[in-house]
């Protein structure tokens, strides 16, 4: 294979993106996930709606029109000329005129412009543009809304997976552990040396039996975190790849409750998105109010046909439609005389402004409570965090001061297992307590509006199905 083509097929098999980081992953969402690609397809709708009710307060009702066809000659005026007359009436002195013919057909052209232009709308335009605009910014806000959740499942899972290779990894630890543990007590019985018992293997089989059970469970843990990870970032499980990671909390600073709950009741998406959803209501009121009044405009008309066959008619009071020429303006106002259903539409619209407001004030009390909750399940978390690194360092000091203890033979094997199960303990225990602190830290942020990861990033096209 020639040296160019050797380099392409290597460039090629070379896997460009890398092992997925948190980072990354929060980046993917958004140019990635269904839900956020869903939100933003409702915000070209109401970019739409926004075009839309700034359209129609120009020219809504106009028109312009182009006909040809045929048309019946017509010869004279009014009063010359004649009809055709009956059949068995002779009346020589016909021009030949009648609109009951097909004979002399000729071909007319004909041009209609109609523009009626708003001028007074009592607010139902006006009204419209207004709701357009915040529906359109409700449905943004959505947008962030849906991208924070979605970036908060993303930590989850991102965390989840990596708690379960922890998990894997302490098993894999232990199983090497156990394997000499076992060479230990079939040495010791063999010598009869009185440090072991026939229970001691016992209780080592029933240590391996739970071992089992929990790779099991964290093998499970770590498919459902895959599985999960990547349906919210539609990449194909056999193209996720994730790197490992440790995990590893740092130093969280605590906001203080006011503070937290002033940030979210500011800037959470979900309530400023409602909040826009009460304008655009409020404009649609609005509209519906202008509705019941008379609406000013001025309209303006041309027309123009002409016809060869024809002649033309100059007399004021006739009017010629394959022959003629006209031009007008004036001023006009409109009534819509259904004013029952206009009353009704704009109480049902008031009806469900009131609705949006008091959802307002709910969600408002259930941010307070998400806020509160959220600082105190860190809170917990950090304690527990503690602890466990307290844990893990007795346990790991226990396993050592027993195992010098077997050794130095004044230790049985019952205590050197019952210091390793303690041990294992303690490292699970702190690898489940990092957890819960960085996912904590993720709900909390994501309670106060803290933005979860960057925008639109890492590459797209790397992943695809």
């Amino acid at each position: 294979m020639p040296a160019a083509q050797l380099l392409i097929a290597l460039a090629m098999s070379a896997d460009p993106c890398g092992p997925l980081d948190l980072g990354t992953a929060l980046g993917l969402a958004v140019n990635r996930s269904d839900e956020v690609a869903i939100r933003q397809a409702d915000v070209a709708t109401a970019q739409v709606d926004v075009a839309l009710a700034r359209a129609v307060a120009f020219l809504p009702l106009s028109y312009a029109q182009v006909l040809v066809g045929p048309d019946p000659a017509a010869h004279g005026n009014v009063t010359t000329g004649e009809a055709v007359p009956l059949p068995g009436m002779a009346n020589p002195g016909s021009t030949g005129n009648t609109n009951r013919s097909l004979n002399h057909l000729g071909v007319f052209e004909r041009v209609d412009i109609q523009a009626v232009q708003p001028l007074w709308t009592w607010g139902q335009l006006s009204g419209a543009r207004h709701a357009a605009n915040a529906g359109l910014k409700a449905r943004e806000l959505l947008v962030d809304d849906t991208l924070s959740q979605v970036q908060l499942r993303v930590i989850q899972l991102f965390w989840g997976e990596a708690l379960a290779r922890k998990f894997l990894a302490i098993a894999s630890d232990i199983e090497k552990a156990l394997a000499d543990v076992d060479v230990q007590i079939a040495k010791s019985l063999k010598a009869e040396d009185g440090q072991v018992s026939p229970q001691d293997k016992f209780q080592v089989a029933l240590f391996r039996s739970e071992l089992a059970s929990r790779r099991a469970e964290a093998i499970r843990g770590q498919e459902m975190a895959r599985i999960g990870l990547a349906a919210t970032l539609a990449i194909s499980q056999d193209k996720l790849r994730i790197k490992e990671v440790d995990l590893t909390t740092g130093t969280i600073q605590l906001p203080t409750l006011d503070d937290a709950l002033s940030r979210a009741e500011g800037q959470r998406a979900d309530l400023r998105a409602l909040a826009a959803g009460i304008e655009a209501k409020k404009g649609e009121v609005e509209a519906k109010e202008g509705a019941l009044f008379p609406q000013v405009f001025i309209g303006a008309q041309f027309a123009y046909s002409y016809a060869y066959n024809r002649d033309i008619q100059y007399n004021p009071w006739v009017s010629d439609y394959f022959n003629t020429l006209s031009l007008g303006a004036a001023l006009g106002i409109r009534q819509d005389l259904g004013l029952p259903a206009l009353i009704g539409q704009k109480n049902k619209a008031k009806a469900e402004l009131l609705a949006i407001e008091r959802q307002r004030d709910g969600l408002r009390r259930l941010i307070d409570t998400q806020v509160e909750s959220a600082i105190s399940e860190l809170k917990a978390a950090q304690a527990r965090g503690q602890a466990s690194r307290d844990g893990l360092a007795a346990g790991k000091s226990w396993f050592r001061a027993a195992g010098l203890d077997f050794e130095a033979g004044v230790g049985d094997a019952k205590a050197l297992l019952t210091a390793y199960r303690g041990y294992v303990e303690s490292q699970i225990n702190a690898a489940q307590a990092s957890y819960d602190v960085l996912v904590a830290k993720a709900k909390l942020d994501q309670a106060i509006a803290v933005p979860l990861g960057p925008g639109a990033g890492g590459d797209p096209t790397c992943m695809l199905q």
